[in-house]
Order: structure tokens, then sequence, then C-alpha cells
């Protein structure tokens, strides 16, 4: 099985990463030059109301994409101005 999953935001990251749990050969295709688009912009990911969701997702146990992205982050729960836990 192929899939072809056109940019790759939060919904085409996990479209993609669906497919090749299930065993799909995987292509994304996304015209800027990040992914996660603006769910991740200035790498600010969990906050406000985003960092509830964010432990709401991984409790879940659909946090696979919240956990990629932890894994890689240089820099976790540093609070910003108006913007804690980013």
């Amino acid at each position: 099985m192929k899939a072809v999953v056109i940019g790759s935001g939060w919904s085409g990251c996990a479209a993609a990463l669906t497919a090749k749990k299930a065993g799909a050969d995987v292509v994304m295709y996304e015209k800027t030059d990040m992914v996660l688009g603006l769910g991740n912009v200035g790498g600010i990911m969990r906050n406000n109301g985003r960092y509830t969701a964010a432990e709401e997702i991984i409790a879940l146990g659909a946090g696979d994409l919240i956990n990629i992205t932890d894994s890689v982050t240089r820099h976790k729960n540093v609070n910003f101005p108006s913007h804690n836990h980013s």
C-alpha cells in the first residue's frame, strides 16, 4: 500500500504516521520549510490551553506526535511572558 500526504501540519503528520503504522509506504509533500506549521511556530507548543490539550492527548494514548516533538525539542517548559509552558 502507498499513501501520499499533502501538507505537513498536525493533521498531515498524523495522517502520515497513521498510514505508516498501518504498513503503508508514505510520501509527504510540504510547500514550506518546516513541519507542523502553525501548530509549532516559534517552538511554542504547549502555551496556554495547548498545554492542557497536549497532556490530554498523551493521557488518551494518542501522543505520538507530541512525544516525537518533545524528543527533538532543545528547551522545554520555558516560561516566556504570557506564554507559560512553551
